[in-house]
């Protein structure tokens, strides 16, 4: 498992421009430019290079190379340990990852390095076919969510949309203008903080919003 978690993080670390490269067995190392200034272990603990403790840039890429080294390690140590799925018609290919309420989470990991892969689905009645199949691709987060949803663990009336989340972002900026007390502006830093980590492409939202808004305006 160990070199297909650091084959797959550093798949989705360089889908958003992060270089990385195996400098051990036990060891993927994540650069800024072309020197090393994080490492990854095999469990997905993320380390920042002391040499580069005080570079908010290095710090930014921490976080963000964080984040995605707990997801991917949560999807590949469970597809490689989950069971497999006992239905009809998917040739003994994917894993049963979560089955709660006639809901099953599904995944399995593509051929030649191309990632993972991950949908949700419905149990017949027998256990012996899975139907009305929700796919996400390597979406493994909002895959998650819909099986909670689907196997009714939480209500999709609980949930936020990213565009929900985007505009609550949006409307903190004028909350943060109006000087809150203390205890208001900690409850506003932490839900801000909160939808950064939930949405990865906020920015992108934010500024296309923007945009729009401005179009609007002429």
């Amino acid at each position: 498992m160990q070199q297909k978690y650091f084959i797959e993080l550093s798949r989705r670390l360089a889908g958003v421009g992060i270089d990385s490269r195996e400098t051990s067995p036990t060891c993927l190392s994540v650069l800024l430019g072309s020197h090393p200034s994080l490492t990854v272990d095999p469990t997905g603990n993320v380390s920042l290079l002391r040499e580069w403790s005080e570079s908010m840039e290095a710090n930014d890429l921490f976080h963000r190379t964080d984040a995605l080294a707990g997801e991917v390690y949560e999807y590949v140590h469970a597809v490689e340990t989950a069971p497999r799925l006992s239905a009809g018609g998917f040739e003994n290919k994917l894993c049963s990852l979560a089955d709660f309420g006639g809901a099953v989470l599904m995944g399995w990991e593509q051929e030649d390095g191309q990632g993972y892969q991950f949908s949700t689905g419905i149990w017949d009645r027998s256990r012996t076919e899975v139907s009305h199949v929700h796919r996400y691709g390597n979406d493994f987060r909002n895959a998650k969510q819909d099986f909670a949803v689907r196997s009714g663990l939480i209500s999709k009336a609980q949930l936020f949309t990213p565009e929900e989340m985007t505009e609550l972002y949006r409307a903190t900026d004028v909350l943060l203008e109006m000087s809150p007390q203390d205890e208001q502006l900690k409850a506003l830093q932490n839900a801000r903080l909160k939808i950064a980590y939930t949405i990865p492409d906020l920015a992108e939202r934010l500024e296309r919003g923007q945009e729009t808004e401005q179009q609007m305006n002429m």
